[in-house]
């Protein structure tokens, strides 16, 4: 009764506001940051009707799953423009209906509980909030294209940022509609704070949280990166600010990109050395790109977005899979990444690849209509294809076939221009035959073949020929001085560390599957000795031939189980130049990654 005796009057002022500038307003007052609380209340214009439908999207951009996020949303009550209650009844799980009369504002109040941070949704502490508009605040459909305002209730010396432009107050914001809000997620608190200028565009960085990072370090880095991606472009840019917003901390991880900022979540200790640097790098250039390919420009049918339901599509292996590919050379071009860093990550990646069984299953298309539903673990790599890995060896094949047509001069980013500046989301965005005229209007050639094999089909990728048009070739890599060894494959995949070892995966058709073993299996012995998952090649390896006796527990009860493995060179994947590639193959590949091709170890001598 208190709160809502303080809240009377406001409500009414906003109500009355509201109806005057036809604007829809937000409030969001945090009421216990410890246990993540918060009161948010949204004034509506007048409406038309005797009713009116306030939703909470069913899941934010950026992530294709439906998430349930009205499932934080307590106490909702609603009132006229003189703060009289109205009646509301909760249609479905993320609407409720307002009974109002028709000319009247309506502002509705509710409690929101923010702990999903995560899910990059929703999340208050004594530190922080950060909060995406999809979890946190609701909208009316016929309002949806109305100015929106935004005001924050935080405690004292905290500051605001997001990619909105500022409102009234210090956290106050405003935007053209709903869907420029729920593209602009607000970071509040006590952070860390960097700006600097890139082609006259302004670039922030807020870091929350502690941790090993170097904020001047990342700033700069940033705007190399920035620069690169811009270049891929032409130089075009779709926004005058950008925010990357970056969470220090610890039990999550991931990002998710906006309209004109990001969200990057890393643990806190993942800043440095080189290698989970560059990772965080990586996962810069991967949302700062999507910034064009996605934001600007994404599949006709997420056109505009559809909040309260799947939408569907074919080509999410394009959003996300040449978002991930594009990462890659970013890095490179920047100066962030060496060639042989390079290398490295493409070799784990081709590998990792043919080590799906998935991808004689699903196609990239099939992939990406069935996103909402993809599962992980041991069934995604048995039976599925991700749209990020699978979309980015397609984009490797796409772009060096692109430059191969086209004799080095074009290749997969001008592709990406076109749909960029004929296909933007102000033009309703591309459907498949937009993206195969893009390449046609490159290339001079007919994609559909190729589309129907790889695209639509599951034919596997030819890496060899591939590599070898831009000299190069896969190997696994062996030390100067020693000669190639070998070591039993299985096909499985153990629980670091476990002792018995524990099965988490099983590969379709590999030797372990053929033998019987499954997930949840412990192996406890091979060829009468006992071993762990840290010791169970050593064991193997004693033995100069198959097939093996396995001992494992399953249900409790033990088995033996008559395992045949195969063996395979030892070592890692490497991707390294032919040893006698041609200068055509050495300008090819100078083209595709956008860097000369190393010099000869005689030619540096003097």
């Amino acid at each position: 009764m208190k709160t809502l005796l303080a809240y009377a009057l406001p409500l009414i002022l906003f109500g009355a506001a509201a109806t005057a500038r036809a604007d829809v307003d937000y409030q969001l007052r945090i009421t216990d940051a410890a246990q993540h609380l918060a009161e948010v209340r949204a004034s509506f214009p007048a409406t038309s009707g005797t009713t009116l439908d306030v939703q909470m999207p069913t899941w934010r951009t950026g992530r294709y799953n439906v998430l349930n996020l009205a499932n934080g949303v307590r106490l909702f009550k609603a009132f006229d423009a003189k703060g009289a209650p109205l009646p509301v009844a909760k249609t479905d799980k993320g609407t409720w209906q307002v009974q109002t009369k028709p000319g009247d504002a309506v502002t509705v109040q509710y409690e929101l509980y923010a702990n999903t941070l995560g899910e990059r949704t929703r999340h208050i502490d004594d530190t922080h909030a950060y909060l995406d508009a999809s979890g946190v605040f609701v909208y009316a459909a016929p309002f949806r294209k109305e100015p929106v305002t935004v005001k924050l209730e935080v405690p004292q010396g905290w500051q605001s940022r997001s990619g909105m432009d500022a409102g009234a107050c210090g956290h106050c914001f405003v935007a053209p509609d709903y869907d420029v809000l729920v593209d602009a997620p607000i970071e509040t608190g006590i952070h860390e704070f960097y700006t600097g200028q890139v082609d006259g565009r302004t670039i922030e960085l807020a870091i929350w949280g502690q941790g090993n990072h170097d904020g001047k370090q990342m700033m700069l880095d940033l705007k190399k990166i920035v620069l690169e991606t811009a270049k891929l472009y032409g130089g075009k840019y779709p926004f005058q600010r950008y925010l990357f917003i970056v969470h220090a901390t610890d039990g999550v991880g991931g990002a998710t990109e906006h309209a004109n900022s990001t969200v990057i979540q890393k643990s806190r200790w993942g800043f440095a050395p080189r290698k989970p640097y560059l990772d965080f790098l990586r996962t810069a250039a991967h949302e700062f790109y999507h910034t064009w390919n996605v934001k600007a420009y994404r599949p006709k049918e997420m056109v505009p977005y559809d909040y309260q339901n799947e939408n569907y599509n074919r080509l999410l292996w394009v959003a996300e899979g040449h978002t991930s590919y594009f990462e890659e050379l970013i890095m490179l071009r920047a100066g962030l990444e060496k060639r042989d860093e390079f290398m490295e990550e493409y070799a784990k990646l081709i590998d990792d690849y043919l080590r799906q069984p998935g991808r004689f299953q699903q196609s990239a298309a099939d992939a990406s209509f069935d996103e909402w539903i993809a599962v992980g673990g041991e069934r995604a790599r048995n039976a599925s294809v991700s749209i990020y890995s699978k979309g980015q060896v397609l984009a490797l094949m796409m772009d060096i076939e692109l430059r191969r047509q086209t004799g080095g001069k074009k290749g997969l980013e001008d592709v990406h221009r076109i749909l960029f500046e004929q296909h933007s989301t102000a033009q309703g965005g591309y459907d498949i035959a937009a993206v195969q005229a893009a390449l046609r209007s490159v290339s001079g050639q007919d994609w559909t073949g190729w589309w129907s094999r790889y695209v639509d089909g599951t034919a596997d990728i030819p890496f060899d020929t591939l590599l070898a048009r831009v000299g190069l070739q896969k190997l696994v890599d062996v030390p100067k001085d020693q000669e190639q060894k070998t070591e039993w494959w299985a096909g499985w995949t153990l629980r670091e560390g476990s002792d018995p070892a524990l099965v988490t995966a099983v590969e379709r058709d590999g030797p372990a599957w053929k033998a019987g073993v499954v997930a949840g299996d412990t192996l406890v012995a091979v060829n009468g000795l006992r071993v762990s998952a840290k010791d169970i090649g050593d064991r193997m390896s004693l033995a100069s031939a198959g097939p093996f006796k396995l001992h494992l527990f399953r249900r409790d009860a033990l088995m033996q189980l008559p395992l045949a493995p195969v063996q395979q060179p030892k070592g890692k994947a490497k991707l390294k130049a032919l040893d006698n590639a041609t200068g055509a193959q050495k300008a090819l590949n100078a083209a595709w990654l956008g860097v000369a091709w190393p010099r000869d170890e005689a030619a540096k001598k003097p």
